[in-house]
């Protein structure tokens, strides 16, 4: 065998998965504060709340909103506070982060609850007298508590500059159950803005959006509002996203000699496309959506977009005199903007109303899978606030009534050139659940660089990794070559042209195999990317997206490829074997790598927690490898071989005890919460590790995948696809056939003429 022969990856590893009994243990912890100090000091946090309810410091409704502050390193989920919670009646309704001495390292967790005069009346009982001071787990979390009191002024805006006088903003109200409509009422006294000027969104069991024309004044007044949870400026004008104009124009080539329409539809929101594109028109479905006239530079942009989605970056080099080839995909476009001055004010506020149409459009269109968008509001993302155009996108994402989750891909940004922190990818590119594309360029030697336009890293909790990939996008030097309006070609730049070229790449390989969903190519496409050593993950994401994602689907002799999918509970494990033949004999190195993306529901309420799942993964490298615990030490033993087997009854005999799993290869050397959402990304929705050990090592190695769920979602399923690649370049034979003959019933994917599934025209 040559080891380069081609051969489908492999499907239905979950047949295989098994359930896990995996026992999670904790030490003593060390509280940061005594119990009797802690009461007295919250006892006087109490008081202060109450005399500032009493002086009208702050404006309420019925229910208040209070901060229970804890103190830093202690954002884990177990140091929820639910037995102050469930005390005092009070409500949990979100959280976030705050500094505790102004300083990033010094962020820790805050809980937003909403509780009556009453309720707060009752904890100051609580407090005040013995009643619970016999209760362990109340005693535990009061010790954890740093303060209770109301969010600050200053912490409820967010992202204003200095010079900031008067433009559009988005109002994020709390969640305050059936006296949200009171709450968007006082909004409305305080701030006397006209409600037919003011759009607002409000969410079941979540956050109110309002979005508004303020200025300077009105921000002032508002800042005391207690329901109110935060405040930014928005910037809502999309001209200034389609600024840049074609430098270079060109004839078009000419469309394929024989016209054949895929069948694997992208929806595009973007600017719309003219009639009379011959490169476009065969394969693109036009949607008004906003009944405005089209503009020249918006149908520009559309038209690039949706030609970056059918032709990659396959036109540069065409003339006038060649035929294209038939694209993978077809194209739904929907013309989202311009909008213009209209008599419902409220539809004038551009992001809102374009908002409002993909949630329509993604409700209503199940036969769409993959989406693009090639815009968004301009600004960093900012860790403590939730645009609710990336809570949108997450949630459409989840939502799947047919099983099949929808995917989106977003261009990251171009503000990748300003300083930091105003250079971090922009809404909705932090999203969890879809990919955020950053862009890359070419130079004349062929040596591939992130765009210096291209927004950076690193994301969101729940996706700290982003921009997921980079594509190509072009710039001044080699801009990217796509669809101008009519019979023309134009050169361009920009992340708005990179992530329609993935989009475009998730549909080639669905429409290549029907066992490629949306998110099992996701999970591919960054299961494959290209890291570039030189430059910082937040630069890069994952890495470069591969060029010809054919590819993907193709294993060799001697690399091979296993997908799995399924859903996991939280609290349960899952055992996933990583198939492979008999190598204790082989002599070298096996390397493998694993990915793993989840599809999760997100949590709007509290952008600390804003993915209410994870999966923590863990590598066992041999099946029959023990550790042995004894008072002083641990011993590991090969339970295969004799003399080992002898030690291990001597250990037996001398009190030692026995792990009840084999020994893991731990990415995980500390523990703390803050590490391993830092050094393991936990609570991320995409993982992607590799290892190389020896073949000699290895004996049925596995993973196991741990599912963990926050607050009211400890129960929920978790949705996973995994992509595992195991390579022994020094195996004798081939990899491929050992796995295939020895887990039957593993199967080659189907890999399909993609013309054969399009209909001619």
């Amino acid at each position: 065998m040559s080891g380069f022969e081609k051969h489908p990856i492999l499907a239905n590893g979950e047949y295989y998965i098994t359930p896990l009994e995996k026992r999670i243990g904790g030490g003593n912890i060390t509280r940061p504060h005594e119990y009797f100090e802690a009461k007295q000091r919250l006892l006087s946090n109490i008081d202060s709340i109450q005399a500032e309810i009493e002086k009208e410091k702050e404006i309420f409704v019925k229910e208040k909103v209070v901060c229970v502050r804890l103190e830093p390193k202690y954002e884990a989920k177990s140091y929820v506070p639910t037995s102050l919670i469930s005390e005092s009646h009070m409500k949990l309704i979100g959280g976030r982060k705050y500094s505790a001495d102004d300083t990033e390292q010094s962020k820790a967790k805050m809980y937003f609850l909403r509780a009556t005069n009453a309720e707060l009346e009752d904890l100051k009982t609580k407090f005040s007298t013995s009643e619970k001071d016999g209760v362990k787990s109340w005693r535990e979390q009061i010790c954890t508590i740093k303060s209770i009191d109301f969010l600050s002024p200053s912490e409820k805006t967010m992202g204003f500059p200095d010079d900031w006088e008067e433009g559009v903003v988005e109002i994020v109200l709390h969640p305050l159950g059936s006296d949200y409509k009171e709450a968007i009422k006082g909004f409305f006294r305080l701030t006397n803005l006209n409600h037919k000027n003011v759009a607002v969104r409000s969410y079941d069991d979540g956050l109110t959006f309002l979005c508004a024309r303020m200025n300077k004044t009105s921000i002032e007044s508002v800042q005391k509002y207690n329901p109110l949870r935060s405040i930014k400026p928005l910037d809502d004008d999309w001209d200034e996203l389609f600024l840049r104009r074609s430098s270079i124009v060109a004839p078009a080539p000419q469309p394929p000699e024989q016209i054949i329409k895929p069948f694997v539809k992208i929806g595009v929101f973007d600017g719309g496309v003219k009639s009379g594109t011959p490169l476009l028109d065969p394969y693109v479905v036009s949607h008004d959506m906003v009944g405005t006239k089209a503009t020249e530079r918006f149908l520009d942009h559309g038209s690039g977009v949706c030609g970056a989605v059918l032709y990659g970056t396959n036109l540069r080099g065409k003339t006038e005199s060649d035929h294209v080839d038939n694209p993978s995909v077809s194209i739904e476009s929907f013309r989202v903007f311009p909008t213009v001055p209209d008599s419902e004010p409220t539809k004038n506020y551009q992001m809102y109303s374009t908002i409002d149409i993909i949630e329509r459009v993604v409700s209503e269109r199940s036969d769409i899978k993959i989406y693009n968008v090639s815009f968004g509001p301009k600004g960093a993302i900012l860790d403590d606030d939730i645009n609710r155009f990336t809570y949108v996108c997450d949630k459409l994402s989840y939502d799947a009534p047919d099983g099949i989750n929808p995917l989106f891909c977003i261009a990251a940004g171009n503000d990748g050139n300003l300083e930091k922190p105003l250079n971090r990818i922009q809404s909705p590119a932090d999203m969890v659940n879809g990919l955020g594309i950053g862009a890359y360029s070419i130079s004349f030697l062929g040596d591939k660089y992130r765009s210096s336009y291209s927004c950076i890293g690193p994301g969101r909790e729940g996706a700290k990794i982003k921009p997921d990939l980079l594509e190509f996008g072009g710039d001044t030097s080699m801009p990217f070559i796509t669809t101008k309006s009519g019979a023309e070609l134009m050169g361009e730049q920009g992340t708005s042209f990179a992530s329609p070229v993935v989009a475009g790449k998730i549909g080639k390989l669905m429409a290549a195999s029907p066992q490629i969903h949306p998110h099992m190519a996701r999970a591919l496409l960054i299961h494959h990317a290209t890291p570039d050593e030189s430059i910082s993950q937040d630069e890069q994401g994952f890495g470069f997206c591969p060029n010809d994602v054919t590819e993907v689907l193709n294993c060799s002799d001697k690399k091979v490829t296993i997908l799995y999918e399924g859903e996991i509970s939280s609290t349960t494990t899952a055992k996933l074997p990583i198939f492979l033949p008999d190598v204790s004999t082989t002599h070298g190195m096996a390397h493998l790598t694993w990915t793993i993306c989840t599809v999760v529901n997100p949590n709007v309420n509290d952008s600390d927690a804003y993915t209410n799942n994870c999966i923590e993964d863990t590598f066992y490298p041999n099946e029959m490898k023990f550790s042995f615990r004894g008072p002083k030490k641990t011993e590991q033993l090969n339970l295969l071989k004799s003399e080992d087997i002898q030690r291990a009854k001597e250990l037996f005999g001398l009190g030692y005890q026995k792990s009840e799993l084999p020994v893991s290869r731990s990415a995980k050397p500390c523990f703390a919460e803050a590490d391993l959402r830092s050094n393991d990304y936990k609570w991320d929705t995409v993982i992607r590790k590799e290892i190389s050990m020896r073949c000699s090592s290895l004996l049925s190695p596995f993973l196991s995948l741990h599912a963990i769920g926050r607050d009211d979602y400890e129960r929920e399923k978790i949705k996973y696809f995994v992509v595992i690649t195991v390579d022994i370049p020094k195996y004798s034979g081939s990899v491929y056939d050992g796995v295939l003959q020895t887990y039957r019933n593993l199967a080659p994917i189907e890999i399909q003429n993609i013309n054969r599934i399009s209909a001619q025209t």
